[in-house]
C-alpha cells in the first residue's frame, strides 16, 4: 500500500494555490511591484501540470502528472492522474485529500491544513509579501522569475520560486528545509475562465464514494 505524508503533499499545494491567487499586497520594490502586477488580476487558472520530485542530491525520487483548477477564493482542484492517482479539492472551508488506491479520504479545515505553511503569509490580507520575504527577479529565455526567499526560517521551505511566460505562470519551484526540490510544470495553461455556480460546485466540492473510508481531522 502507498504511504506518502499528508501534511508535506497538502502543504506543498496550499503555498501554490495561496501563490497563484495571492490577494493584493503592498509592494515596496521593483521586484514586488512586478510580481503583484502579474498575481492580483488571476480569479482562475487552469492547467496541465507535471510534478517532479528531487532528493538533496539531485535524484529524481518521484513523478506525476495531472490536471490543476484554482478559483480565488481558496477553491483547488488538484488532479494526479494514475498509476499514483489522488486527488485534492477545497471549496474553501473545507479540503479533501482522496486517495483511490488506499480507498480512503483524508477530510479537514482548510485553515487548518495551511496554518504552519507559507501559504499564510501569502493568503493574510494584514501579512504583507514583503515584510516575510525578499523577493528577487530575473529574466531568460524560458521567461520571468521571481524568487521568494523567507526573511526568518519557517523550518519547512528555504525558497520558491515562480516562473511566468508574459502573464502566464508556467513553472513553480519550491526547495524545502531538507533541500528536496519540487519543480511543477505548468502546461495548456487558461487564466481568468468565467465559472458559473454549477462549475464551481462541481469542481470545488466532493463526495466521497460508498465504501471508502473516512478520515476527519477536525
Amino acid at each position: 500500500m502507498r504511504q506518502y505524508s499528508v501534511p508535506r503533499f497538502v502543504g506543498s499545494l496550499c503555498v501554490v494555490l495561496a501563490l497563484l491567487l495571492s490577494p493584493a499586497v503592498r509592494a515596496d520594490d521593483a521586484a514586488a511591484v512586478r510580481l503583484k502586477a502579474l498575481l492580483q488580476p488571476l480569479v482562475t487558472l487552469r492547467a496541465d501540470f507535471s510534478q517532479s520530485i528531487f532528493s538533496a542530491d539531485g535524484y529524481q525520487i518521484q513523478n506525476s502528472e495531472g490536471e490543476m483548477y484554482v478559483a480565488r477564493p481558496g477553491k483547488l482542484r488538484w488532479i494526479i492522474a494514475p498509476p499514483m492517482e489522488q486527488w485534492l479539492i477545497s471549496d474553501g472551508s473545507t479540503l479533501w485529500l482522496y486517495d483511490p488506491d488506499l480507498e480512503q479520504v483524508i477530510i479537514r479545515p482548510f485553515q487548518q491544513s495551511v496554518a504552519d505553511t507559507p501559504a499564510m503569509l501569502f493568503g493574510g490580507g494584514a501579512d504583507q509579501l514583503e515584510e516575510n520575504y525578499s523577493v528577487s527577479v530575473s529574466s531568460s529565455e524560458a521567461g520571468t522569475s521571481y524568487v521568494l526567499k523567507p526573511l526568518a526560517s519557517t523550518g519547512l521551505y528555504e525558497q520558491i520560486t515562480l516562473v511566468f511566460a508574459g502573464e502566464m505562470p508556467t513553472q513553480i519551484i519550491i526547495v524545502d528545509s531538507l533541500a528536496q526540490r519540487t519543480e511543477i510544470m505548468l502546461s495548456n495553461a487558461q487564466r481568468n475562465t468565467a465559472l458559473s455556480a454549477e462549475q464551481i460546485d462541481a469542481l470545488f466540492n466532493f463526495i466521497p464514494p460508498p465504501g471508502v473510508d473516512i478520515l476527519q481531522n477536525d
